[in-house]
């Protein structure tokens, strides 16, 4: 009897940390979000439990030196900021977030970001990494400089790099206007990145330095854009490339991967 009695409380207490486990995973995977912006005094992003939309993440943002993966600062916020964005996205405007960070205070120029919604001892990413220079200057910026010679930006990784991280106003012989810092990432042909098919969403084989998703109601197919030195076309999109959002392809998944999510000028050719 109390054999039985053993193996009844056994499995009773089994099937109760079964079920929680299984219920922790399912909702652990509902967990969504990005960094969305790091700017020169804030970070900021979104997060949301899309199973239960009442449930405020708690977002950590970690801050690395670009050469270095350990952080050297930590920035806790809870994702329950409104943003009118996420009515769109999400259907639910009240999962963004945004904190202040005094980049003064930290020692070096180049910064990697990362994002993660945590839950007990758990941590989920939520997006990619976004990179950050002291020295990069915005659009607004780079017109009032005295030196009207050279355009500062964030060189995209993988790419060739230019001299002492500008690109000459010679690059490009044409006619170009600046329309602004738009949120840069990598992707690639394989089923991670997109539908493997092999063909852009205008048709075309996507060729490295060359092809670009875009949203196309801000850069329509065929549309020519330049970012440092590289002259790219608009050939393809995404699900997840909307406003001021670009993917850059890559011919192979690890230097997609080693982009990461950048903010970059982008410079429409004329």
């Amino acid at each position: 009897m109390k054999r039985n009695l053993l193996l009844i409380t056994k499995t009773l207490v089994f099937t109760a940390a079964a079920s929680i486990s299984f219920a922790f995973t399912g909702w652990a995977a509902n967990i969504q979000g990005e960094l969305t912006n790091v700017g020169s005094s804030t970070i900021s992003g979104w997060a949301w439990n899309k199973e239960d939309t009442n449930d405020v993440q708690k977002v950590e943002v970690h801050i690395c030196r670009a050469d270095d993966p350990n952080p050297v600062k930590y920035l806790h916020v809870e994702a329950d900021d409104y943003r009118d964005d996420l009515v769109s996205k999400l259907n639910d405007g009240w999962h963004g977030f945004s904190v202040s960070v005094d980049w003064s205070q930290l020692k070096g120029n180049d910064f990697k970001v990362k994002a993660y919604a945590v839950k007990g001892d758990k941590y989920y990413t939520l997006g990619s990494t976004i990179n950050y220079s002291k020295a990069a200057k915005s659009p607004a910026q780079a017109a009032s400089s005295t030196d009207n010679s050279t355009v500062h930006f964030v060189e995209p990784v993988g790419q060739p790099a230019s001299s002492k991280g500008t690109v000459q106003a010679s690059a490009y012989s044409g006619n170009e206007r600046s329309l602004g810092l738009f949120q840069v990432s990598g992707y690639c042909n394989c089923s991670q990145c997109s539908s493997g098919f092999g063909l852009t969403y205008s048709g075309t084989v996507p060729k490295a330095n060359h092809t670009i998703a875009a949203d196309l109601t801000v850069l329509p197919i065929g549309t020519r854009i330049r970012i440092g030195n590289t002259i790219y076309t608009v050939e393809d999109t995404g699900s997840s490339i909307i406003g001021n959002r670009l993917d850059i392809y890559y011919a192979d998944h690890a230097s997609a991967e080693n982009h990461g999510l950048q903010q970059m000028e982008v410079f429409l050719l004329q």
